[in-house]
């Protein structure tokens, strides 16, 4: 078994393999990422049109659009309790990078090794700005949350996230 030593060595992993090429192809990875003050563990980028085949190529390149995307992973682990102000100052971050970038959209992924308030459960299933999907995931406990627009329930449905974090044994989620 491949020796991986937390959440985001994981998902880095899956998404080298392709897990998440139905929504977009990511080619890009980049670890500890800054973005002015703040540090993501992950980030990705790439294109919404994937490639493949000759035949879904071909449909790729004549039916589907070929929207910049990107992915941002936030390690939060052994860093307190995850407040929605720190939500708020990750999303704002990201919003930046889509503005820099002219991203179509991006999906934020925050790991954290403390269980998740009401307060933040509820503000992350109320988010619905539709460039961003934000998914908010407990590693030890292996509870995930998700924004309720569309590009936060692809990051259940596509990136499957909590099939990723179920794969992770106690000494792994750290």
């Amino acid at each position: 078994m491949e020796d991986l030593k937390s959440a985001v060595d994981v998902i880095e992993r899956e998404l080298i393999r392709g897990r998440a090429r139905w929504v977009a192809d990511l080619t890009e990875f980049f670890r500890d990422y800054r973005v002015m003050d703040a540090t993501f563990s992950l980030y990705a980028r790439g294109k919404t049109r994937n490639r493949g085949l000759f035949l879904s190529r071909f449909f790729a390149s004549t039916v589907l659009p070929n929207y910049a995307v990107s992915l941002l992973c936030a390690d939060e682990s052994g860093k307190g309790a995850l407040t929605t102000e720190k939500i708020r100052q990750r999303a704002d971050l990201v919003f930046r990078i889509i503005r820099a970038g002219n991203l179509r959209w991006a999906w934020l992924i925050i790991l954290t090794n403390s269980r998740l308030t009401p307060t933040v459960v509820s503000f992350i299933e109320r988010y619905d700005r539709r460039e961003l999907g934000i998914g908010i995931a407990d590693v030890s406990s292996k509870q995930a949350v998700f924004s309720n627009n569309q590009v936060g329930r692809s990051i259940r449905s596509r990136l499957g996230l909590e099939k990723l974090l179920g794969g992770l044994t106690n000494g792994e989620a750290n």
